[in-house]
């Protein structure tokens, strides 16, 4: 059996350090004369050790600069890349195990396996993830969802320590506001936007709202809420709105009698998600609260439980596993391509059914939609002034 090419054994030499951790994203390599001192190679075995590196997207080349790493080679001797470490809040939920679903096929067909973690939206156990990922010295890409995203939380310290060494990441789902980490989401604030939009052409004035307080997605659909009430010349009655907590969600919503004395007259309901908007159901069937005759209920998901309700619900889509496809596959991108930023978010849309009708006496038809174009303009302004209206 033939010796190693020349210019292989650079290449396995470049592999071997970016493997070991040795080298990491954005570290700059020695020059060709630098190499070739070392192996004692000619410069043009190097240069071609260098294009092939290129070509794998393992490097990068800066005129004038140099070449920097920008990508995780293969691992020799296995079809697999590397592993994708995912972190994300629940197992049980109706959205996660979609999103999961496709994130990881996505990345396993791209040669890349994968290892699911879970935080139960706690933070002491994402903190004792993150801690183990630095121990440890992973070099796994990232994909997290982080836990209660609308607080200030300590752990992302250590989500940018494992950045700062070259490990790509990407929050799902929702993201931290105080950091540049890239996120792949809903566009919430346009979610909340739609919600309540479409119980105004309803003819609707007296809207409450159930949300979450303690992550970035209840923030945002109540900012997208508040902006149509504002846009609609609806005045922002603190007694329509009912918040609680991640804790206290399940609990709030089944001892609820306290949430009908806070939305009171409301002759509509913006809630948080499809779960809250099902018991918020079931709760008013037991006092004999008609849905939508007394109360029109908007929800956000679109997930098995609108039809599952004893009235179907009205509920913006969530994308799931288009969702979990695009984190993948940003984060693939982002592998490499370095400067790639991976941010995006989906455009929401409505299924309109039978929780929701027009306000006895009003102009409104029965019949109103709303689709993604429709709150454009007004989103786009939203996104003008977001940097200074932001409430969290």
């Amino acid at each position: 059996m033939g010796k190693t090419p020349k210019y292989q054994q650079v290449v396995d030499w470049v592999h071997e350090r970016i493997l070991s951790g040795e080298l990491k994203m954005d570290d700059r390599l020695e020059t060709e004369a630098e190499i070739s001192t070392r192996f004692d190679f000619s410069r043009q075995t190097i240069r071609q050790a260098l294009s092939i590196l290129e070509r794998e997207g393992v490097i990068h080349r800066v005129q004038g600069s140099g070449s920097y790493v920008s990508g995780i080679p293969s691992i020799p001797g296995t079809s697999l890349q590397g592993a994708v470490t995912i972190i994300s809040s629940y197992t049980d939920s109706y959205i996660f195990p979609r999103i999961l679903q496709a994130m990881s096929r996505v990345l396993q067909e791209s040669g890349y396996a994968t290892r699911i973690m879970f935080t139960n939206n706690q933070r002491e156990i994402e903190k004792k993830i993150l801690l183990d990922l630095i121990r440890t010295g992973s070099r796994d890409p990232i994909i997290a969802e982080p836990v209660t995203s609308a607080l200030p939380n300590p752990n992302l310290e250590y989500y940018e320590d494992l950045r700062r060494v070259g490990i790509p990441i990407l929050f799902f789902n929702t993201f931290y506001p105080a950091s540049t980490i890239p996120h792949v989401s809903l566009d919430d604030t346009a979610a909340g936007l739609m919600a309540a939009n479409h119980l105004i052409e309803m003819g609707h004035r007296k809207i409450g709202c159930i949300f979450k307080s303690d992550d970035g997605q209840g923030i945002r659909r109540y900012d997208g809420y508040q902006h149509a009430l504002i846009k609609a010349g609806i005045p922002l009655e603190e007694r329509r709105i009912v918040w609680v907590d991640t804790v206290g969600l399940t609990d709030a919503v089944k001892r609820g009698s306290w949430i009908l004395d806070r939305l009171g007259d409301s002759t509509a309901v913006v809630c948080y998600n499809d779960e809250v908007a099902y018991r918020l159901v079931q709760l008013c069937q037991e006092r004999q609260i008609r849905i939508p005759d007394q109360l029109s209920v908007t929800s956000i998901d679109n997930s098995r439980l609108t039809e599952l309700c004893t009235v179907p619900l009205t509920s913006i889509s969530h994308p799931m596993e288009a969702l979990g496809e695009k984190a993948a596959g940003n984060l693939l991108e982002m592998m490499r391509k370095p400067g790639f930023y991976g941010t995006f978010e989906f455009a929401p849309t409505i299924t309109i059914r039978e929780s929701t009708a027009p306000l006895a006496g009003s102009r409104a038809s029965g019949k109103a939609t709303v689709s993604a174009a429709q709150v454009s303009q007004t989103e786009q302004k939203l996104q003008e002034n977001q940097e200074n209206e932001r409430i969290w």
